[in-house]
Order: structure tokens, then C-alpha cells, then sequence
């Protein structure tokens, strides 16, 4: 048999092979379960995702249409791979980084139900050692070229690098996730304890790592200090005692909502006006006593990639005028998944729909999921160009 023969009967088999699979999801397509699905889907979302209304209203997403557009498209896909992608679409419609596909969640007591928000955190389970607790080194470099500022010094490297330039300290924070600090885990990991307990041993590490490296710019002779949050995709709670540090004063800003409708809110999908918010009752205002580490002019460094946690670093120094942002729009994750979040539990496919249940708002109103502004354009896509206007506005 020739190379072309063999060639052209491998092909052929597996054009069958394929044509067989298309057939048999064909066969095996349930029009009936990916609509209910999707039925299930949308009268979640409009119990429990934070940002539907905000995204109707202000971004105009047309609801009603979209809804009779996916409907159509699952109704007539006929086979599991074009239902995923149809639905796929829906979510991409809204444009939420937190609104997503994910793996469906199993736990020892059998399937989770078909709608539902996480009950709580997990109980606190020894981990073995720090990769398998979900712990890797991150790049902790600046996100742009630090070392073409006028004067420029570097000071230290490490989980948090510094450097002086002139009298304007510079610190990198590259993640607000305490998981991304392998390093400060493994000093810290010890056999039999929790995965919480390390959590907190190492947040107050680099808790205390982060003061050392402010008095350590203090002591350079640093009079203005510049944080690098460009490229931070966010973390954990952590933030708020990182926030702390950069302020001696108080700061407050609108609570963070939660879902918690009183009222059934489908109608949505059919145009119809919901006869209540998505949230439940606005608590009291946050608060975050400044701890006064850094009490000097600031300004903080964003761009496209500063996200989630980061994002709500952001917004306190914004709201509170507590320090000047530089850089490019923030990337517009705004808050996620409290105590898990909503998810919705597909029964045609094994995946969950997940969805955050809170949002945070700015004080003129704006969800977070619109990103910040900058105070100070510079071009951050160029990370050369941007040290050289952020030089020049130093200067300035």
C-alpha cells in the first residue's frame, strides 16, 4: 500500500470517526433539558447576580431580546457542543469577568442542588505542603520600566520591590493574593496545620513585610511615595489591611451589596420593571482606620490589569482623595463571590454558571465593574513610554 493509500484511508476512517461523534450528539441532544436549563438559569440570575440590573439600565443590554436569541439558539442547536456555545454567547453578552462557566462543585454528601450559594467557608483541613494548598511564586516585578526614572535606586527586591527615585519612593504590589507568595508560605508551613491557618500566618507576614519596606523608603529619604498596582488582578480580603498602611486618616466608602431581593424579579426577562432592587437593605458605610505607615502624598500606579481586590484599593483611595491615580482605567472585575457566590447547576452539561452576588459602588454612583479612571492618563500599554511620562510628571 502506497503512502497516498494509507494516507487517504486514515483520513477517511477518521472523517467516519468524526461523523459518527456528530451523529451521536445528534442523537443524544435533549432540547428539552438545555431549556430548562436555561429557564433555571435566568430566574437565578435575577435573585442572585449583582450586576444584572446595573448592566440593563446602564450598559442597555436588552434583556428580552437576548433571552428569545439564546432560547431560539438552544431550541435549535441539536447537538451539546452548539447548545455550550450558544449559552457561552449569553454570558459573554454581559461583559462581567465574574460572570462564568465553571466546573460544577461536588461534595462528600452527593451533588450540590440545582441553584445555590455557597453555605460557608469550608471547615479548616491540614494541608500537606504549600503547592498543594494551592500556593505558587508570582512575578513580583514593576509592572513598567522603573529603571528608566531619573535618579533611579533600587532598594530591595523580594515579595515587594522598592527603589527611590529622587525623593519619590517607589513600592510594588504585584498580588493582593496571599497564594501568590510562595515563599513567605514555606517559611511559615508546618505539618498538620489548617489551610485558614496558614492563610492568616502568612497575610500577617506579608503584612509585616510591607511596613518594613515603607519605613525601610521612609528612612531613603522618601517624601512622595508611588505604589505599583498596574497588572494586579486582585486576591483576597487582605487588601482592606493592606489599605491601611498608605493613610493616617480614616476612610469610608458606600457597604459593598449583597443579593437578597424581596421580591420575584423574572419579569425582567419580559421587559417588565422589577418591583425590587436585586439587593438586599444597604448597610452602614465601610470604614478603614488609617494605621499611618505612610503618610506622605501618594500615588498609585493602574492600568488595564488592575482588577478585583486591587480595584477596591482603587476606589478607597479615590473616594477619600487619599491618593492621586495614574496610569490607564482599571480592568472593571468589581466585587465577586461572597461565601462562594450563586451558582446555577446545569443538568445537561457538567458545569455550573457562576455568578458574583455583590457589587461595589463608588460614591458618585458608578459599580466597579466599570473600571476606575485614572486622575493622570499615561500610555501603560508602552511600559518604556509610561516611565517616561511618569517622569515627567514627577517633575512637573
Amino acid at each position: 500500500m502506497s503512502i497516498r493509500q494509507w494516507t487517504a484511508r486514515i483520513g477517511g476512517g477518521l472523517a467516519v470517526l468524526v461523523a459518527l461523534a456528530a451523529l451521536a450528539e445528534v442523537a443524544t441532544y435533549d432540547r428539552k433539558a438545555w431549556g430548562a436549563d436555561f429557564e433555571r438559569l435566568k430566574a437565578d440570575m435575577a435573585q442572585g447576580y449583582a450586576n444584572l440590573d446595573w448592566i440593563a439600565e446602564q450598559r442597555r443590554l436588552d434583556l428580552p431580546a437576548l433571552s428569545r436569541e439564546t432560547a431560539r439558539d438552544l431550541d435549535g442547536a441539536r447537538s451539546r457542543l452548539r447548545a455550550y456555545l450558544a449559552l457561552q454567547r449569553f454570558i459573554d453578552r454581559f461583559g462581567d469577568p465574574h460572570l462564568q462557566l465553571a466546573a460544577q462543585e461536588t461534595g462528600g454528601g452527593g451533588p450540590a442542588p440545582a441553584s445555590a450559594a455557597s453555605a460557608g467557608p469550608p471547615p479548616d483541613s491540614p494541608v500537606s505542603d504549600c503547592a498543594g494548598a494551592g500556593y505558587g511564586e508570582g512575578d513580583h516585578g514593576f509592572g513598567f520600566a522603573a529603571g528608566r526614572l531619573p535618579g533611579w535606586r533600587p532598594l530591595a527586591g523580594g515579595n515587594f520591590p522598592t527603589g527611590l527615585a529622587g525623593t519619590t519612593g517607589l513600592l510594588r504590589i504585584a498580588q493582593f493574593g496571599e497564594n501568590q507568595y510562595l515563599s513567605a508560605c514555606t517559611a511559615r508551613f508546618r505539618p498538620g496545620i489548617g489551610e485558614r491557618a496558614l492563610q492568616l500566618e502568612v497575610r500577617a507576614a506579608l503584612q509585616a513585610e510591607l511596613r518594613e519596606r515603607l519605613a525601610q523608603l521612609r528612612r531613603a529619604g522618601a517624601t512622595r511615595l508611588l505604589v505599583d498596582l498596574s497588572g494586579n488582578g486582585g486576591g483576597s480580603e487582605w487588601v482592606n489591611e493592606a489599605i491601611a498602611l498608605f493613610t493616617a486618616r480614616p476612610l469610608e466608602r458606600p457597604a459593598t451589596r449583597q443579593v437578597g431581593p424581596a421580591c420575584d424579579r423574572r419579569g425582567i426577562w419580559e421587559g417588565k420593571r422589577p418591583a425590587c432592587p436585586v439587593f438586599a437593605a444597604a448597610g452602614a458605610p465601610m470604614r478603614i482606620e488609617g494605621e499611618g505607615d505612610w503618610a506622605g502624598p501618594l500615588l498609585v500606579l493602574i492600568d488595564g490589569g488592575t482588577a478585583s481586590a486591587s480595584e477596591d484599593f482603587v476606589a478607597w483611595m479615590k473616594d477619600n482623595r487619599a491618593g492621586r491615580l495614574v496610569g490607564a482605567r482599571t480592568y472593571g472585575a468589581g466585587c465577586g463571590y461572597v461565601n462562594g457566590g450563586t451558582r446555577t447547576r446545569l443538568r445537561a452539561l457538567p458545569f455550573d454558571v457562576r455568578m458574583p452576588n455583590c457589587a461595589r459602588f463608588l460614591r458618585n454612583g458608578t459599580n466597579e465593574i466599570e473600571g476606575i479612571a485614572p486622575d493622570v492618563a499615561l500610555p501603560m500599554a508602552e511600559p518604556e513610554k509610561a516611565a517616561d511620562a511618569l517622569a515627567r510628571l514627577l517633575a512637573a
